[in-house]
């Protein structure tokens, strides 16, 4: 059984990612990590690389670690901004374009 923080968590998390993909906005490993208190090694633990969760990306790279090309959304360099600190996420979280 998970506890009720981890859940909450989750769905934070889950709904990050969501508008990370409707959006087509690349987002840092650590910036999502901090709003979500995890840590950036562990965020995308035990979750499936697809192109839905390759919006999170690494700082040095702005890609995803350790995806393959066809887990990686063929929009990925769309945008060449990409957010890196939880503060400049939490704004553009809130209203996203």
């Amino acid at each position: 059984m998970t506890s009720p923080t981890a859940t909450a968590a989750e769905n934070d998390l889950d709904s990050i990612i969501d508008t990370l993909d409707r959006y087509h906005q690349r987002a840092t490993y650590a910036a999502v990590a901090a709003i979500v208190n995890k840590s950036p090694r562990s965020l995308m633990s035990g979750r499936d690389r697809s192109p839905r969760s390759s919006w999170i990306v690494s700082r040095e790279t702005s890609a995803p670690t350790g995806y393959s090309l066809e887990q990686v959304h063929p929009d990925l360099a769309e945008r060449e901004n990409v957010i890196s600190t939880p503060e400049a996420l939490r704004v553009w979280l809130e209203n996203p374009a």
